[in-house]
């Protein structure tokens, strides 16, 4: 549940800071008066995005916060991610410039992450999610989730994909004919390549070895001058070994033989160094004849990649990509047989987990069907039918169904479609019985409800009310409303207020007394203050009061 909500310089609302309880809270108030910024900040608190439109006139940045009830599941995806894991405060901010900050218990975090943190915990319906329902698209959906099948439709989907990526490749190779000439071109290829026998690296080495050859050409009097120094008869090594021979002659001079084994190690040091710069320059004493050769091996590799436009290493795979293609040209009949038992095995699998969840849908519908009809009936629709209906349909990643949610309003007429059947009213009150149902399906820890209840007045709105407040009992639920009678219902009744200034306007919260919210129930009920209206107004609240 949501315990704490921390509001400031958002849109119209200069600074707020609301807690809430367990149970039901209403909130009331003039069109415009900004009920819809009041629920868009806890849209955003859940990971919607902001902008800088969002920031109020003159003010630097918005910024929204609130503080959440802790549950298992929610301790141990914070602990895994780094988080303190005893409380859940969610902090979100945009500046004037548009740098937004996302923190969760003062530590920066995606929107990703607390779209995952609070997966299923709230639920916000909006009136557009009539057209939701009305939409027979959604329908499998709806049905899916009150089965709570996920991990068989997650199979089935995985059995459509092998299918239909089978299908396509068989597809393909079935009107992919290669004529003879094509098939000339790519032998043609293929020999080429070959021929080429190209190896990943050689480019790269002969570049090496010719470029060491240049500079050895350019450097010769160098290396004359380096054996000069080390290896003539006055040469460093030669010197060196001389020392080395007179050394044994100094072995009575203690003093002095840590300074002549240093002088002898030099000798192998500097010796062994002067072999290996030596041989270095040894190794690319060529003759001009290998020169030329290695030359024309690197035009030879180039000259292919500049053909094809690709490296060494992508113009090996496409040879292995044409001799595929051979292949299945001289074995295509044997390649097309093996790869349609593939289709065909595929799709078994498929059609057989597809019965298996249709199974499930028709065994789950039926159950639906029933909750359905007890949620309408406990909402004034007493001789409501609803039933869901089943068709064959195409194959894909939900199936083989069709589904279809039909209504019947009145005894005698037939069952159809909704859009063809249900009013407005009638909607928000299959919608709002919907909701229940899969609110407590999915363990939901907040219900918003942002005017449910349009297109009803009167006792229904009075047992609509009632029926909110049930949920209540069940998780915290919001519901933001223009009827005194759903408003009576509520535990907790705020009223939102646009207050206009000399230079500014704003919006303010606050949390009525019974006094103020029976005042408030007699201005939504008939738009003004009297004692017929209060008095009805308190009939209405202590009403609602004994059936709670």
């Amino acid at each position: 549940m949501l315990k704490r909500l921390f509001i400031k310089d958002f849109i119209l609302i200069e600074e707020l800071n609301l807690d809430f309880n367990n149970g039901f809270s209403v909130f009331t108030g003039e069109t415009g008066a900004g009920k819809s910024i009041f629920i868009d900040c806890i849209s955003i608190l859940i990971g919607e995005r902001m902008n800088t439109s969002m920031i109020r006139v003159n003010c630097p940045k918005a910024v929204i916060e609130g503080d959440f009830e802790v549950d298992a599941r929610i301790s141990m995806v914070l602990e895994q991610n780094g988080f303190i894991s005893d409380k859940l405060t969610i902090l979100r901010e945009i500046t004037s410039d548009g740098k937004s900050t996302t923190k969760i218990n003062n530590k920066n975090c995606t929107l990703a992450f607390i779209k995952e943190l609070l997966f299923n915990q709230i639920d916000i319906h909006c009136q557009r999610d009539n057209q939701y329902l009305l939409n027979e698209a959604n329908h499998i959906s709806l049905l899916d989730k009150y089965v709570g099948n996920e991990t068989i439709l997650n199979e089935l989907r995985d059995n459509f994909n092998n299918y239909r990526d089978l299908s396509k490749e068989y597809q393909n190779l079935l009107e992919n004919e290669f004529n003879e000439a094509q098939l000339e071109i790519i032998r043609y290829q293929v020999d080429e390549i070959e021929k080429a026998k190209l190896k990943e690296g050689e480019e790269e080495e002969i570049t090496s070895i010719i470029r060491n050859y240049d500079v050895r050409e350019k450097i010769g009097q160098l290396i004359d001058k380096l054996k000069d120094i080390f290896d003539s008869d006055h040469g460093v090594l030669t010197s060196l070994y001389n020392f080395k021979k007179l050394s044994s002659q100094l072995d009575n001079f203690d003093n002095i033989q840590d300074n002549v084994k240093n002088i002898n190690d030099a000798y192998y040091l500097i010796s062994d160094e002067y072999s290996n710069i030596m041989n270095f320059f040894d190794s690319v004493d060529m003759d001009i004849s290998d020169i030329d050769a290695l030359n024309q091996r690197l035009y030879d590799i180039q000259r292919i990649k500049r053909k094809y436009n690709l490296t060494v290493p992508q113009i090996i795979q496409k040879c292995d990509e044409f001799k595929q293609q051979l292949d299945l040209v001289e074995n295509r009949q044997e390649v097309l047989d093996k790869l349609k038992k593939q289709v065909d095995d595929a799709y078994h699998a498929y059609e057989t987990k597809a019965l298996e969840v249709r199974k499930l849908r028709q065994s789950g519908s039926q159950s639906l069907e029933k909750d359905v009809i007890s949620e309408l009936k406990d909402l004034n629709l007493e001789k409501a039918q609803f039933s869901v209906e089943f068709s064959d349909g195409n194959a894909s990643a939900l199936g083989l169904d069709n589904i279809r949610f039909l209504l019947s309003m009145n005894p005698g007429q037939p069952l159809r479609s909704l859009s063809n059947v249900a009013s407005g009213g009638e909607l928000s009150r299959l919608m709002l019985g919907l909701k229940n149902i899969f609110a407590r399906l999915q363990n939901t820890k907040l219900a918003i409800f942002d005017e449910i209840d349009t297109g009803v007045s009167g006792f229904v709105a009075f047992n609509m009310g009632s029926k909110i407040h049930n949920i209540s009992k069940d998780m915290q639920v919001f519901s933001v409303t223009h009827l005194a009678a759903v408003a009576a219902h509520s535990d907790y009744h705020y009223h939102i207020e646009k207050v206009q200034l000399e230079n500014e306007t704003k919006t303010e919260i606050t949390l009525l007394n019974e006094t103020e919210r029976i005042k408030e129930l007699a201005i939504l009920s008939s738009s003004s203050v009297s004692e017929a209206s209060l008095a009805a107004a308190k009939e209405l609240y202590e009403n609602a009061k004994k059936v709670a």
